[in-house]
């Protein structure tokens, strides 16, 4: 019997669902958009998987394999819709969560907000138990004690999810794992996140903050599993789903939910982050590019290098105050840097009580969604703005599976904006668009500085249902020669799905001078890492032999607070020089200059156990050379001071590649529209993505 050569990813966005099916086999791709359903998430994605498998004529039995990419975690987190959750500490540490690390985000601030907790105090319980670092136990845990608090915190303060974080307990977690015990046997329904399970490290403040977290969504993510693997098997579908991880790799569906849920929650941005670095290491000579991602709710930014995103192991979720740093939940997980840089297509826009032209945060999302869906929407978005500038056709959105009402959003745009400022329906669509553009761009400019990086020198790759819409202005307005539309492009997170690995990310907590490591210990660590890395990925992989594992260390200056992660190179001795070497040049890159000329220490041990997987192959829809590509022309507005020119309008899948065509055009295809601007032209490569280049 033929094994199975279909794989299905599905990616959950704020507004759209994207599923796409490939059979690996004959390299051929098929896309579904529909509208997410936020009330219950699993339903949009199962109604995407019946339609794609419909229309391809694929019978469920066929599919090997259903990765799957949502921000469910996310949107619990700031939408504060996730668990009752209470925290047990250690007893003088009850407050870590509120205290933070006692810094103001913005110091000029007189009325700073800072995030609410996600266990308010009165949820927050302490424990007379106490280890040092270095395991000494100062006060042994009383068992009976801990039974008197979980009893309290379940049926006085009626918590769903528990969080565990003791004093040291990423280094020493015997308390830990007893409280947790005890909690489980007095409750055994009751969901429990255990700091040195979820995250091993030193830091007290970002080991609490991401253990609650971890317990705040838990229990809403392992309905949402539960509730999409049943559903793929009522389809037929002989597995169960895999979830994209915050890092970039893929886990089981079911283990991410019921061990750590934090670290999917950056899962659909990764999904295209790593999207984009498949796609420069297709489309470009030297793979350095700037990701570009919007959807209906958020856009991002994220950096590839030499064909892979960064990676960073802090970050933060549910800003208080966009773009500041500080003013959200710190996760302590390893997830690809990412930055958030402005609206979405649902973003509303308004005028504020400066008189000012405004576009977010509030965001109209899938339901009721922009005015001009019909679905209920009633204030003006970008998605309407971008309509009446002639960059969306009304009757090809979503290949006319959905019509868009023009008239409606501009009577939107009128009624909320244009009256207000006395101003045409054109001129605020115009600024609606320029603004979201504007912030973008500086956003965009600034990380770059941050990480050493010279724009001239990168490419811009635009995904995400609005990302080629706003990616010319924003590739012109930042001065870059070369914009990429990967073919795809409007379900590229989904498409990263299938490219990314299987991968587990591990960390161990080792302190000790480098100049005096103990060595064996080092190798007796990453050889235990490894061999739980295997464990954990053996329900993705089986027994395979095709594991590898990447180490590093994270090193800092002796007296300093924070560490640096350096790569070690494979293979068993692990040189000395080679570790300075590279420390001194991460170190020179992070802070602006040299080292001190002081020994160095070892804080923690790192680990990512992955089965690298064969560069993603998929041939494009096949076209006619001979095929007119063109469709014909309409107005649309590239300059708020010239107003609207006639535009070209082409068929994205005729069109015959490398036939170099000058702009202005207006590129469709299914799942988003492209713009080309006056001053630029565009051609097919033979990788079926649609490269724009600026003239000079």
């Amino acid at each position: 019997m033929s094994q199975p050569t279909f794989r299905l990813a599905i990616d959950v966005g704020g507004t759209f669902t994207d599923v796409v099916l490939i059979d690996d086999q004959r390299g051929k791709l098929w896309f579904a958009k529909v509208l997410s359903t936020p009330d219950d998430p699993s339903r949009g994605s199962l109604t995407g998987v019946a339609e794609i498998l419909e229309r391809t004529d694929t019978p469920p039995s066929a599919v090997r394999d259903v990765a799957h990419a949502t921000t469910v975690a996310t949107n619990a987190v700031l939408e504060g819709k996730g668990a009752r959750t209470g925290l047990i500490a250690t007893a003088g540490f009850r407050d870590v969560l509120e205290m933070g690390r006692e810094a103001r985000y913005d110091i000029y601030d007189l009325s700073i907000r800072m995030p609410p907790p996600l266990a308010p105090r009165r949820r927050r319980m302490e424990i007379s138990e106490r280890i040092t670092f270095d395991g000494d136990i100062l006060t042994p845990l009383d068992e009976a004690e801990v039974e008197t608090t979980v009893r309290r915190l379940v049926e006085d303060e009626g918590i769903q999810s528990l969080a565990i974080c003791l004093l040291h307990g990423y280094a020493h977690p015997d308390h830990e794992l007893k409280t947790a015990a005890i909690a489980k046997r007095l409750f055994p329904n009751l969901s429990i996140s255990v700091s040195s399970e979820v995250s091993a490290e030193i830091r007290e403040y970002e080991r609490v903050s991401t253990t609650v977290v971890d317990a705040y969504v838990k229990p809403l993510v392992q309905t949402y599993v539960g509730r999409l693997n049943a559903g793929l098997k009522a389809l037929g579908t002989p597995l169960e789903a895999s979830m994209m991880l915050s890092h970039g790799g893929i886990g089981t569906a079911t283990d991410v939910a019921e061990n750590h849920p934090v670290r999917m929650i950056e899962s659909g941005p990764a999904a295209g982050a790593i999207a984009a670095a498949h796609f420069a290491r297709r489309a470009l000579i030297q793979p350095d590019a700037i990701a570009f991602d919007m959807g209906g709710t958020t856009a991002k930014i994220s950096i590839i290098r030499n064909g892979e995103p960064e990676l960073t192991h802090e970050f933060e979720v549910g800003h208080v105050h966009r773009f500041k740093r500080g003013s959200g939940y710190p996760l302590q997980i390893s997830a690809i840097e990412l930055l958030e840089i402005g609206a979405g297509g649902g973003s509303i826009a308004y005028v504020n009580d400066l008189g000012l032209l405004k576009v977010g945060p509030q965001s109209a999302g899938a339901a009721p969604g922009p005015v001009c869906y019909g679905q209920g929407g009633e204030h003006p978005t970008v998605t309407d703005a971008d309509l009446v500038l002639g960059y969306l056709d009304p009757d090809h959105f979503l290949g006319g599976a959905m019509t868009l009402d023009v008239a409606a959003a501009k009577d939107a745009l009128a009624k909320d904006v244009a009256a207000p400022l006395s101003m045409s329906v054109e001129q605020v669509a115009w600024g609606v668009h320029d603004i979201v553009n504007e912030s973008m761009v500086a956003a965009t400019r600034a990380h770059a500085a941050e990480k050493g990086v010279d724009l001239r020198n990168f490419a811009m790759i635009a995904f995400g249902g609005a990302g080629p819409v706003h990616a010319y202005a924003l590739a012109r307005k930042l001065g870059l020669k070369r914009l990429i539309c990967p073919y795809g492009a409007g379900v590229a997170s989904a498409i990263g799905c299938l490219a990314a690995p299987p991968a587990v990310d591990l960390v161990t907590p080792h302190f000790a001078p480098l100049a005096s490591m103990d060595w064996t210990a080092v190798h007796d660590a990453f050889s235990q890492m490894r061999h739980s890395g295997e464990a954990a990925l053996a329900k993705l992989v089986g027994d395979s032999s095709d594991i590898i594992m990447q180490r590093s260390m994270d090193l800092r200056c002796q007296g300093q607070g924070y560490a640096v992660t350096v790569a070690i190179a494979d293979g068993d001795a692990i040189s000395l020089p080679a570790l300075h070497a590279d420390f001194a040049h991460i170190y020179q890159g992070v802070y602006g200059h040299a080292p001190p000329d002081v020994p160095l220490e070892v804080v923690g041990l790192r680990a990512r156990v992955l089965e690298p997987r064969p560069e993603l192959y998929f041939a494009a829809e096949p076209n006619s050379e001979d095929a007119d590509a063109r469709k014909g022309s309409r107005p649309v507005c590239f300059d708020g001071a010239k107003g609207y020119r006639d535009t070209p309008v082409y068929d994205r899948y005729r069109l015959a590649p490398g036939k170099i065509i000058p702009g202005p055009a207006v590129i469709e295809e299914r799942e988003t529209t492209i713009i080309v601007g006056p001053d630029a032209s565009f051609h097919r490569d033979a990788a079926a993505n649609i490269v724009i280049e600026f003239e000079g």
